[in-house]
């Protein structure tokens, strides 16, 4: 391809790749995003030049430390005076030792990976071998959804809407996928799910029932899940079809600002940098469930080699996405928007 219209074609990727996004205060044009979990403070977030950012809630985990609601305003200014997306990270699908809901008593170490006691509740799960300071839960059970959301809205979603945040960016969505083919037998218990279809039923019955409760506070309040990019392609076409599932489809779809996406090209056993492996089913999933239905995909590799850095955004641009190359897997530092 001629340079001129090589370049060309990579700038029309990148128009193509941004999209309004609905707040409070009205659309927000998101061309370019970022991820940032820890050692992350307001003012250097307002300072920032992306469009949407997703942030814990807290400056350190805990409720003792959360962003009062001007912080969350201060964040969503930009410096040019115009408006930034900002929404609150929240795991749906694991339990963390680090996090308010967690309770010394249910492990006899009183860590995550310690042997379960049996104060520990229903709910909690297996360790997550690859983060063990967390649990799988079983996210269906109403005493884990009471954690996320309730009735007296003190729960971990109800803080993130009255702190003022556009939306909910909703880790380990993935778990319908652990507890539907991956949990080993030792682990389940009757009224688990009995395959894929069933556990991705589950979880966007759970996505659906918080983002109306949210809503009933902030009626632009929506949800970006990341990762769980098969979840209504199974939820779709399963061996146990039942006669609503089209319509929690549409209704999941119905919650979501965006999906993001980790790991599709440079993929590995490493923290960064892998060698390039494209994920070729989850780039036609992204884009025959998700793009094609108007919703914005943000696609985040971990990567900080230069080079690297630049083919995964033109790759993840030719592609329809919106990319992020975080500089670390522990999204304790802010890279530049769109590769820089």
């Amino acid at each position: 391809m001629p340079r001129l219209l090589a370049v060309a074609f990579s700038l029309a990727a990148a128009v193509a790749s941004a999209q309004d996004l609905e707040t409070k205060d009205g659309p927000v044009s998101v061309r370019t995003w970022g991820y940032q979990l820890q050692r992350h403070e307001p003012v250097a977030i307002a300072a920032a030049p992306h469009d949407l950012m997703v942030v814990d809630f807290a400056r350190h985990g805990d409720e003792a430390s959360k962003f009062t609601s001007d912080e969350v305003a201060e964040m969503q200014r930009r410096v040019d005076g115009g408006r930034r997306v900002v929404v609150a990270y929240l795991s749906i699908g694991e339990a963390s030792e680090f996090r308010a809901h967690w309770r010394r008593e249910w492990t006899r170490s009183g860590r995550a990976r310690g042997a379960l006691t049996g104060a520990a509740p229903a709910w909690l799960g297996p360790v997550n071998p690859d983060w063990p300071e967390s649990r799988k839960v079983r996210y269906w059970d109403p005493a884990w959804q009471v954690i996320v959301f309730n009735d007296a809205r003190n729960g971990w979603l109800d803080q993130i809407v009255a702190q003022g945040f556009d939306g909910a960016y909703l880790d380990i969505v993935d778990a319908y996928y652990f507890w539907g083919a991956k949990a080993k037998q030792r682990d389940r218990r009757d009224g688990d799910p009995i395959d894929q279809q069933d556990a991705a039923r589950r979880m966007a019955a759970f996505v659906v029932s918080f983002t109306a409760h949210a809503r009933q506070v902030n009626p632009k309040f929506f949800v970006i899940p990341q990762n769980g990019e098969f979840l209504l392609n199974d939820l779709r076409h399963g061996k146990h079809p039942q006669p609503d599932d089209a319509q929690l489809a549409g209704d999941y779809l119905d919650t979501m600002g965006a999906i993001a996406i980790e790991d599709t090209y440079y993929r590995g056993d490493e923290d960064e940098n892998n060698a390039l492996a494209t994920d070729d089913d989850k780039v036609e999933v992204l884009k025959s469930d998700f793009l094609k239905e108007g919703k914005v995909v943000l696609a985040v590799d971990y990567v900080n080699d230069g080079e690297l850095v630049v083919d995964f955004c033109r790759r993840a641009r030719a592609d329809g996405f919106i990319p992020y190359a975080a500089p670390t897997r522990g999204l304790d530092r802010l890279g530049p928007p769109g590769g820089g």
